[in-house]
């Protein structure tokens, strides 16, 4: 997906590919990102790494993927029961 940019065709492919997969839930460009961004993120890939991926110009918008994984984190952990 190297410098894949928003446009109405990629939208196409986007609901092609993922039609392809089995997925029925209509998936945004956005969502596109979002989801590869916090993929990434989960999977270990380092912020600066991600945001330079991602094309942001500032690190602090790609914090904003970072504070979501956190928050699945603390989730995660309050799942577990001190009884």
């Amino acid at each position: 997906f190297q410098e894949l940019e928003y446009s109405s065709m990629v939208s196409v492919f986007i609901g092609r590919w993922t039609v392809a997969a089995g997925i029925s839930k209509t998936i945004t460009f956005h969502c596109f990102r979002h989801t590869y961004a916090t993929a990434q993120l989960t999977l270990g890939t380092d912020l600066y790494t991600v945001s330079k991926m991602l094309g942001h110009r500032s690190i602090s918008k790609t914090q904003i993927y970072a504070r979501i994984i956190d928050e699945k984190k603390r989730e995660a952990a309050n799942k577990i029961s001190l009884k």
